[in-house]
């Protein structure tokens, strides 16, 4: 099964250059807790609501402050067409739960999370191993 049969379809982003708040209304807007940050059109970080909390509030950042204070600089990805293993195992060893998801020009087209591997693959197994991994210390 390849990634793009369980994937989100479509991706909110935002630029390096937007604040924290901005970012933050984003999410509320969408419903989302993570993004892709981008430096016009290359992806440079990825940020979760949790991010916004501990990375930015706790240390004292603001919300006019830029989001590259709290989005993380690693940004893991698969493309559409790999098997959901390929996926899987990109997470295990990052300890990831989400993945933005390119085409082959490198373009975002959607996310894949482990709620999306829980629902639509049914492989009670593979997930728990999953989760296994990523929950690992």
């Amino acid at each position: 099964m390849q990634v793009s049969e369980i994937m989100h379809e479509g991706v909110t982003m935002a630029q390096i250059s937007d604040t924290i708040k901005h970012v933050a209304n984003l999410m509320k807007k969408h419903d989302i807790g993570s993004m892709p940050i981008y430096k016009n059109e290359r992806p440079v970080g990825f940020v979760t609501d949790r991010d916004i909390v501990v990375s930015s509030v706790a240390n004292g950042h603001g919300p006019e402050d830029p989001i590259s204070l709290a989005m993380s600089r690693d940004v893991y990805f698969v493309y559409q067409d790999q098997e959901i293993s390929e996926a899987t195992k990109i997470m295990e060893q990052n300890q990831i739960s989400r993945l933005l998801v390119v085409d082959k020009g490198q373009r975002p087209v959607g996310m894949v999370s482990l709620h999306d591997l829980a629902l639509r693959t049914k492989d009670d197994h593979m997930l728990a191993e999953v989760m296994n991994e990523i929950k690992r210390s």
